[in-house]
């Protein structure tokens, strides 16, 4: 992990602090991937705390592409970033090589149709399988890591699809309630007020 080096650094020692922490827990994501399963209990707790990562990095990009200078809508809109198929390939002991990305806006109901919910709960209460794969946390936690070695990239594409759609702002202010505990109370709300304030760059009413 690099050392935050940039006029917003106090705001990113917070992000710094609470991965370490994170790791320090439950493991650098190579570590978590090398486990291949982990206990139902192990894998919410683990995937809560990465809950808490990803609102806290997502606020900490808002800051980061308002200070951006201010883009053409009309070349952001057309701005798209080409994707090339690649292999599929996972080695636990070499993160660098996986293919993870970090999700700014994320679905607001990604529930599953309430016939299919029941019926998943069903099959848990019957005795369903008591593991689940510590791949997709790995590939979170590896992508949280990723953002915050170099977040001006992510930053940037933010900022384009921001201005473009100033209207989405909002929704990268939203968290779980059981966020500010995890990354410290007072912490996190410097960087929610931070993250707030930067929200009128992208106002245009």
């Amino acid at each position: 992990m690099s050392e935050p080096d940039h006029p917003r650094r106090q705001l990113w020692l917070i992000a710094q602090q609470f991965i370490l922490t994170l790791f320090d827990v439950f493991g650098a994501p190579e570590v978590i991937a090398a486990r291949h399963t982990l206990v139902r209990a192990q894998w919410r707790l683990l995937a809560k705390w990465l809950r808490a990562g990803e609102a806290l990095m997502r606020q900490l990009l808002l800051v980061e592409a308002a200070a951006l200078p201010k883009l053409d809508v009309r070349v952001a809109m057309r701005a798209k970033r080409t994707r090339k198929r690649r292999t599929m390939e996972f080695s636990a002991d070499a993160p660098e090589t996986w293919r993870v990305g970090f999700r700014c806006f994320v679905s607001e109901d990604r529930r599953l149709p309430a016939g299919k919910m029941i019926k998943a709960k069903c099959r848990l209460e019957a005795g369903g399988p008591r593991f689940n794969s510590a791949w997709p946390l790995a590939e979170r936690a590896e992508a949280l890591l990723r953002v915050f070695n170099d977040p001006l990239p992510y930053a940037r594409r933010l900022a384009a699809r921001l201005f473009a759609r100033p209207r989405r702002a909002g929704a990268l202010m939203h968290y779980a309630p059981d966020s500010p505990p995890l990354i410290g109370a007072i912490a996190f709300t410097q960087v929610r007020v931070a993250a707030a304030e930067s929200l009128c760059v992208f106002d245009t009413s």
